[in-house]
């Protein structure tokens, strides 16, 4: 299985994210971490504008493209408003992609969101959002029952966030190529 694991901390110990971790991992490989990038805020500004990344878009070769992604996608994720500031640093996202009538295009997205430390499991997902498109990855219908971003309400803008978020970590082709 692939999935992707992502998480922030607050290394400047100012109460805001200022690093972001996305750590891709495929079970099926040993070791099962294949691909990574952290994104920084070094001018503790609320934008991150320094990364160090991998292959992650897997054309071949580390650019500007792998770059602008993560750092796009480390922006996407701060608006979940799902970290943790202190140690034990143990909340993060899950997001892996689905294709349940195989016919080679993701037809789900799902976000588990988790705390606790170690591998993911069930016992540490919190809760769940999902995107579900039609057999053609066309039309986008959201599944929550959450609030997502953590404002207090689950309304439109916890949709529009998934949907979004869903759509940037597809470009990533980070998907089970044997069921997608």
């Amino acid at each position: 299985m692939r999935y992707l694991k992502i998480y922030a901390q607050d290394v400047l110990d100012n109460d805001i994210p200022d690093v972001v971790y996305l750590e891709f991992y495929d079970t099926a490989q040993t070791p099962a971490l294949v691909h990574r990038a952290t994104a920084f805020d070094i001018t503790d500004d609320g934008q991150f504008d320094w990364i160090i990344a991998d292959d992650l878009n897997q054309d071949g070769i580390v650019d500007k493209v792998d770059r602008e992604m993560a750092l796009e996608f480390s922006q996407l994720f701060l608006a979940f408003q799902w970290f943790s500031l202190d140690e034990p640093f143990d909340k993060y996202l899950k997001v892996f992609a689905g294709d349940f009538d195989d016919n080679g295009i993701p037809d789900t997205v799902r976000l588990h969101f988790h705390q606790g430390e170690g591998d993911p499991r069930d016992e540490t997902i919190v809760y769940s959002a999902a995107v579900y498109s039609d057999g053609n990855g066309q039309g986008a219908s959201v599944s929550i029952n959450q609030d997502v971003n953590n404002d207090g309400k689950v309304d439109r803008q916890d949709s529009e966030l998934i949907k979004q978020f869903a759509a940037l970590f597809l470009r990533f082709s980070w998907i089970d190529n044997e069921h997608c």
